[in-house]
């Protein structure tokens, strides 16, 4: 005979373990539950975002400092 799964606990607030189950069945701290979780996955991408700007900022840093550091071609003049 098969055992019952046990539903996966979801949040430890406070020393004690809770399922969706159990959080569902309090509205308000469901509401509260759902919004930081939105709330984690908005930081992390935009911990993700900056660091993606970072590289691309320092990318383009580096392409004006090449381009006003490389010496200046001599133009050619035909007689």
């Amino acid at each position: 005979m098969a055992k019952k799964q046990k539903d996966p606990i979801v949040l430890n607030h406070d020393g004690k373990e809770y399922t969706e189950a159990e959080l569902r069945e309090n509205p308000e701290a469901f509401k509260a539950y759902s919004h930081l979780v939105n709330i984690n996955r908005k930081l992390e991408n935009s911990v993700f975002n900056h660091d993606e700007l970072m590289a691309s900022k320092k990318s383009y840093d580096s392409d004006l400092n090449k381009a006003l550091n490389e010496p200046e071609e001599a133009e050619v003049v035909e007689d």
